[in-house]
């Protein structure tokens, strides 16, 4: 596929841009200024950013848990995403839901549940939206983990987008860890969503999770199936979970040593960078005053989310009940 020099630009800067943020919430939650927990996605932003390089205008976003930086990729801002982060009122939801439940119905991030897969049916419901409306070539991307693919309603969710023939992209990361657990030992075929699409009659695609341009080719295909009209579809992307379920987790259940082999290898912002520079498209000063321009916007949206009130304890109840 060929790729403008723009496109690849754009790219970099989102896979960059997530890899900062995640590496920010890493370290202020190692600095003891996060409440709550910090689920990391430090190594796996390819097989993210590439699928939403295909996204367009009115496409709705069911997110995971991981990374928790992809909001502001599709339009949430610094300032409030560190405010909900931070617990402060800045924040999407007023800091009430931390960093599991950021996001904004404006830019089409629908947020999620908690408790993961659940929401599956939520994605399909906001399809069938897009349906009603004749909402012609807009699409819904549901995106969850390999653990997650073994859930029920994820398989009730996945069986009446295909007999109603409702436009949503299901998309596993498959980083082989459902929170201890591998792979092998709770799936039953190779690829944990991929091998069981044609249950459903539906098409799919396996992508390395760790190369960027791999995943979007992909998620190209297989989103604009799926925007054709034709019903949904899979896009599985196989990658490495580098760090552990939560931050605080010692992955007392893996080998270190395929870990390391992993991060280095298969940087996926490393090995992006590697590439367009070697073909011209970027260089290194640019990239370096990129992460250092993206670092003060960083600082700054910190300072501000810091300077902002939290709510009260008269608060804590409010928009509980609607």
């Amino acid at each position: 596929m060929q790729y403008t020099k723009e496109f690849l630009r754009e790219l970099h800067k989102n896979l960059l841009e997530t890899r900062l943020l995640e590496e920010k919430m890493k370290d202020l939650y190692a600095e003891g200024r996060v409440p709550g927990h910090v689920h990391s996605g430090v190594g796996q932003e390819a097989a993210y950013v590439g699928t939403l390089s295909t996204r367009r205008e009115g496409d709705y976003f069911k997110l995971t848990h991981r990374p928790t930086a992809l909001p502001h990729m599709l339009g949430t801002s610094l300032d409030m995403l560190f405010g909900e982060l931070l617990a402060k009122k800045t924040g999407n939801s007023g800091g009430r839901g931390g960093s599991l439940h950021m996001g904004e119905l404006r830019t089409g991030v629908l947020g999620m549940s908690g408790t993961l897969g659940c929401d599956t049916g939520v994605a399909v419901g906001a399809a069938l939206t897009l349906d009603m409306e004749e909402r012609t070539g807009s699409i819904v991307y549901m995106f969850m983990g390999d653990g997650t693919s073994s859930r029920g309603p994820v398989y009730e969710a996945m069986n009446l987008a295909a007999v109603w023939k409702l436009p949503v992209l299901f998309v596993c990361e498959n980083n082989q860890f459902a929170i201890s657990t591998h792979v092998s030992t709770s799936i039953p075929v190779e690829n944990a969503l991929a091998d069981r699409a044609s249950g459903y009659g539906m098409p799919s695609r396996v992508a390395d999770g760790t190369d960027v341009l791999a995943v979007y080719e992909a998620a190209k295909e297989m989103s604009d199936y799926v925007r054709s009209g034709k019903g949904p579809a899979v896009l599985e992307c196989r990658d490495y979970r580098w760090r552990g379920h939560f931050e605080g987790d010692q992955c007392a259940y893996r080998d270190g040593e395929v870990t390391k082999e992993w991060m280095e290898r298969k940087d996926c912002v490393k090995n992006l960078e590697a590439q367009l520079v070697s073909e011209g498209v970027l260089s290194e000063a640019e990239a370096a005053e990129m992460r250092q321009s993206f670092d003060r916007e960083m600082e700054t949206a910190i300072a501000h989310a810091e300077a902002a009130p939290s709510m009260t304890a008269a608060e804590i109840y409010d928009y509980l009940y609607v």
